[in-house]
């Protein structure tokens, strides 16, 4: 079983000060639930239009594609621990760990990096869907 996602193209940009973030809308198609992740780059971190006097809207879509990156990543490894989706009720910070609902699951890091980009452009996504079994070991193929 698989689980389709799609993301909306437009990344909204959210009100969050210092630092630059970004909403990204997702639909889960098997189960038409729709999310909304929020992602955060602190301004240490972040060099764009929304500090004064550098960046440019260049700058601002190549953070919004390196953002999109680690979103899609963060949610297949979070998808392949835990079975499930992470939730949009949190805003992703770069460089913090996440876990699953337990209390004490695998920490999953949520990392934006400058050379990693996504097209806003490529908006789905297909994962294994792991619900109810374990997913396979690192470096061992499913037969």
């Amino acid at each position: 079983m698989m689980k389709t996602l799609v993301f909306s193209p437009k990344v909204a940009l959210d009100g969050v000060p210092a630092g630059f973030s970004g909403r990204f809308k997702m639909l889960h198609l098997e189960s038409g639930q729709l999310y909304v992740y929020r992602v955060h780059i602190t301004k240490q971190k972040y060099t764009g239009t929304h500090v004064p006097g550098m960046g440019s809207p260049e700058e601002d879509l190549a953070w919004w594609q390196r953002m999109y990156h680690a979103l899609v990543s963060f949610i297949g490894l979070y998808n392949r621990e835990y079975g499930y989706l992470p939730s949009d009720q949190n805003i992703y910070h770069d460089g913090r760990f996440y876990t699953g609902e337990s209390l004490f699951g695998k920490k999953i890091s949520f990392v934006v990096e400058e050379a990693m980009q996504r097209d806003l452009a490529e908006r789905e996504v297909v994962l294994q869907d792991f619900a109810g079994h374990t997913p396979p070991a690192e470096g061992v193929e499913e037969q």
